[in-house]
C-alpha cells in the first residue's frame, strides 16, 4: 500500500460507467507497426490505435500508451519497431508487467485514490492492468466503443 492511501481493501471497485472524469487515459499498442523508428504515437499503425489514439488527445488528459515490451510509454518516447507477443507471455510476466506499469503511472501521473484510470486496451492487457492499479486506489474505466480485439493485440 502506498504511503497516504488510507484502505486496507487492496481492489478499487471497475466502474465502467462512473460519472467520475477520467485522470488519465492508457492506450494499448499493437501489432502493426511503423518499419522504422517513431514516437510511440506514431509507431503503431492500426486503424484502432489511431481510434484510440484520436479519442485520447481529443480528451484533454494525460494519455500513455501501453506495450507488453516496454510497459508505459509517453507518446513521445522513440522506438524502433519490434516483435513481441504479450499474450504468448507467461502468466507470472503478465502480473509483473501489470506492477511495473502501475508503478510506472504512479511516477510519472501521480494515479492514486479517487483517480479514474482509463484503459483503451485488448483484453490481455486489461486484465493485467487492473488489480495493480486498483491497489493504487484508482478506479478503472474500461474503453466501451470500439473495444475489439481484432488485429490489434497484444504487443
Amino acid at each position: 500500500m502506498r504511503p497516504g492511501v488510507g484502505s486496507a481493501t487492496p481492489f478499487a471497485e471497475s466502474s465502467p460507467a462512473s460519472s467520475t472524469a477520467v485522470s488519465v487515459i492508457l492506450v494499448g499498442g499493437g501489432k502493426a507497426q511503423l518499419s522504422k523508428p517513431a514516437v510511440a504515437r506514431d509507431l503503431y499503425v492500426s486503424p484502432q490505435f489511431a481510434q484510440r489514439r484520436a479519442r485520447a488527445e481529443a480528451s484533454g488528459v494525460p494519455w500513455f500508451v501501453v506495450s507488453g515490451r516496454w510497459g508505459l510509454l509517453h507518446p513521445d518516447d522513440l522506438l524502433a519497431p519490434y516483435s513481441f507477443s504479450f499474450a504468448q507471455q507467461s502468466l507470472n510476466y503478465r502480473r509483473a508487467w501489470g506492477r511495473f506499469v502501475a508503478e510506472q503511472l504512479c511516477l510519472f501521473s501521480s494515479v492514486g485514490r479517487g483517480d479514474v484510470v482509463e484503459i483503451c486496451a485488448g483484453a490481455a492487457y486489461t486484465s493485467a492492468l487492473t488489480a495493480p492499479i486498483g491497489y493504487l486506489g484508482a478506479l478503472i474505466r474500461r474503453e466501451t466503443a470500439g473495444a475489439s480485439d481484432s488485429g490489434d493485440e497484444p504487443r
